[in-house]
């Protein structure tokens, strides 16, 4: 069983309560283990923060930079700003739920045959390329695809 994921400076302490709102709010389901990440963390800069990209040339790797939450004091920092500001530019059933230490995003599919599914987001690709690559078939495989290194935040 994979180590579970630590993060600093993440929101305030969510509620089930908390979740059940923001899905209710927009509309949508998440994936357990997603919630279960959230009411530990609520977001936060990773101290596993490495991950490897799988058909996007000449960027094989990328780091997150922060994992959004709910309530945060510093609002691009939230889920609902982000969904908001992307809404239009992330594909429909998708929604961000971290941030590389550039303008791509990490999103989580909530619809359809995929949902659960984790992707990197390609936010400097024209509209005619490809922005799209499965990063892993689920949260928990996903957190257990991180790596850290020497630049990786240290939660201790």
């Amino acid at each position: 069983m994979p180590t579970p994921l630590r993060t600093f400076e993440g929101g305030p302490p969510l509620t089930p309560e908390d979740l059940r709102s923001f899905e209710q709010q927009h509309g949508l389901a998440l994936p357990a283990s997603y919630e279960e990440f959230l009411l530990k963390t609520n977001g936060g800069r990773p101290e596993r923060d490495l991950l490897a990209l799988t058909g996007l040339e000449g960027n094989p790797r990328a780091r997150i930079h922060l994992f959004f939450g709910l309530n945060d004091p510093v609002e691009s920092c939230n889920l609902d700003w982000n969904l908001e500001v992307f809404k239009d530019r992330i594909p429909v059933g998708l929604i961000p739920i971290a941030t590389t230490e550039g303008t791509d995003k990490i999103c989580l599919c909530v619809a359809g045959e995929r949902a659960g599914a984790v992707f990197y987001w390609d936010g400097h690709a024209s509209p005619d390329e490809r922005n799209l690559y499965a990063l892993a078939g689920d949260f928990t495989s996903f957190l257990s695809s991180l790596h850290a290194d020497e630049l990786s935040p240290k939660t201790h």
